[in-house]
């Protein structure tokens, strides 16, 4: 279930505590561990999270895009824990402004914990003042058990959001996915678009991301579509179609078998991104474009082979 608050009348449960961004092996770590207990106290998992971005409710600061929007990061919770609680926290200034003692208050009297599982980076309360040791202190003498989950490092690095956010931005895919335990997504309605890709051989379906959500530099990438519980193989492409249009919407299309294609229109579909290709490219002609993209449908073909003969 998703809820947006606090709750009312709950009875007592499991709490992890975090933002959880991309819900990567660092935060699995964290949920996992309050997985395991809420099935062995039985007792529901809740999981606490927050929205917007920290950051973004900050006049002046950087704006954070999403490695994960709302509904793609509750629908993930739900994949991994199926039945889980979440409550999405409006990150306002009043909450901002909330001393961390009175934050863990609300926590306590809310959500009734009888364990609060957290991430070591965790920090809350007003200019962050809150600590891991500042919540276990708060919820010992509550009788309250808490774990705080130690990060995940790879190559001497602590595993993050921002760093999966830095290596989607700079095209380097597989690394993030390996970070992720997942590859990364995009989902969207498919629209009606031009058909020029069916005028060159190439149809297309087509689907504009949302703003909020953070994607890679325009290109070409491999990967798969997922609609209706299927996997297809998918060319896809990111960018703004320089050579054949001068608006600059960012779209994302997907080249998969014409009749499929078809049935997808006003469908959500998500789209994996696997591996990155290349970069986005103005053409002088379409019959340019049209050769690329040819010579772009032969190199995917030849991935998938050598990453089936990897599985097989």
């Amino acid at each position: 279930m998703l809820y947006k608050g606090f709750p009312i009348n709950v009875t007592e449960s499991v709490v992890a505590l975090g933002f959880f961004d991309g819900i990567h092996l660092g935060h699995q770590a964290v949920l996992n561990q309050a997985a395991v207990l809420a099935t062995e106290k039985k007792k529901p998992l809740r999981i606490i999270t927050f929205y917007p971005h920290p950051r973004n409710s900050i006049k002046h600061s950087h704006h954070i895009k999403y490695l994960t929007t709302y509904i793609e990061k509750y629908q993930r919770f739900q994949n991994y824990y199926p039945g889980c609680e979440v409550y999405f926290l409006r990150f306002n200034r009043k909450l901002r402004h909330t001393p961390p003692e009175q934050f863990l208050n609300q926590i306590n009297q809310r959500f009734k914990p009888i364990a609060v599982i957290t991430g070591e980076n965790f920090r809350f309360g007003y200019r962050t003042q809150g600590d891991q040791i500042f919540l276990q202190n708060f919820f010992k003498k509550k009788g309250v058990y808490t774990a705080i989950i130690p990060s995940i490092s790879l190559d001497g690095a602590v595993l993050s959001s921002t760093m999966i956010r830095q290596l989607i931005e700079k095209g380097d895919i597989s690394k993030a996915n390996m970070i992720l335990g997942y590859p990364f997504s995009i989902r969207g309605r498919v629209v009606k678009g031009r058909q020029i890709g069916s005028q060159i051989g190439f149809p297309t379906a087509n689907f504009f991301p949302v703003s909020s959500k953070l994607t890679p530099p325009h290109g070409v990438y491999f990967g798969f579509m997922n609609w209706k519980k299927e996997e297809y193989p998918a060319l896809i492409y990111i960018g703004t179609k320089p050579t054949v249009s001068q608006n600059q919407r960012r779209v994302v299309e997907v080249h998969i078998g014409r009749q499929i294609r078809q049935l997808l229109y006003q469908e959500r579909v998500v789209v994996q991104l696997r591996h990155f290709w290349r970069l986005e490219k103005h053409f002088p002609t379409i019959e340019a474009l049209r050769k690329q993209i040819t010579l772009d449908q032969a190199a995917f073909n030849a991935y998938l082979q050598h990453t089936q003969g990897m599985i097989n």
